[in-house]
């Protein structure tokens, strides 16, 4: 009986490196189809494959495929572990593999987008450019931790979805282990969200009321506001933006309305 073929740890430390710029092998026809199929080359290689079945190997991942590339790695995780039981079991058809593939790759794109182009990737930016506006170098070191994520955000999932092959659906499934991050991922944009409003949308009003010909006569609005709800007029500003936006005003359109807007409060003296 021949030795089971297993994947060696190096072949899965390529794939995994692989994995970080397989993204950057894209197309208009097949997107990330050519990424995927780079990644699983130390795969094949330490698999043995030669020859036709390498070729076949080629094909099979040369399909088209697009995703996130940090929650699409735990994919790649279990495409490895269905390429080494295909090495070692014929049965496993080229169209189980590519199922699987086309199945879990839309939900993760959806997911993955949202959390880390939508969420993550903003907020770190946000804390970046408010430490280079405040003249400190951490402003250029917070933002390559985009970077630094990148990699963590792909080391796990890739050997996890490995470890775990196609049973990881499952596993996912039972835990509602994308609910529970997609709501973490809510509570911590919302939170994030305000605290941007209020430290990086600077407002204010000079406008005074009660006036009268006596100096220091009057009170100042912004005392008031400040008063009742510190940080009012930019959070009022916020909920102006939401609700064109809610209306279905393009974002360019918001833009110019602001601008109006500005202009034309400046020039009345109000802010």
């Amino acid at each position: 009986m021949a030795d089971k073929k297993k994947i060696d740890e190096l072949a899965l430390y390529g794939a995994f490196w692989r994995n970080n710029n397989f993204a950057g092998n894209y197309n208009f026809e097949r997107l990330m189809a050519l990424g995927m199929t780079q990644v699983m080359i130390p795969i094949f290689r330490s698999l043995g494959y030669t020859g036709e079945k390498l070729k076949d190997g080629y094909k099979r991942h040369l399909v088209f495929y697009n995703t996130h590339p940090y929650f699409g790695s735990l994919i790649m995780g279990v495409m490895a572990a269905m390429e080494e039981a295909k090495a070692n079991d014929d049965s496993i058809t080229t169209e189980v593999i590519n199922d699987f593939k086309v199945a879990m790759m839309g939900p993760f794109a959806g997911v993955g987008d949202s959390f880390f182009w939508g969420t993550i990737h903003p907020i770190i930016l946000a804390i970046a450019a408010n430490l280079a506006i405040g003249g400190s170098f951490l402003g250029v070191v917070v933002a390559f931790l985009i970077g630094a994520l990148a990699v963590v955000g792909t080391y796990y999932p890739f050997f996890w979805g490995y470890k775990g092959g196609t049973g990881i659906v499952e596993q996912i499934r039972s835990s509602q282990l994308l609910d529970k991050f997609v709501l973490g991922a809510k509570v911590v944009a919302m939170t994030v969200s305000g605290v941007m409003v209020a430290s990086l949308i600077n407002i204010s009003t000079p406008v005074v009321l009660f006036k009268t010909e006596a100096e220091g006569s009057g009170v100042a609005l912004q005392g008031i506001l400040d008063a009742i709800l510190p940080k009012a007029l930019p959070l009022g500003l916020l909920f102006l933006v939401y609700f064109l936006l809610k209306k279905k005003l393009s974002p360019i359109l918001v833009m110019l309305v602001l601008m109006a807007l500005t202009v034309g409060l400046k020039a009345l003296g109000w802010i």
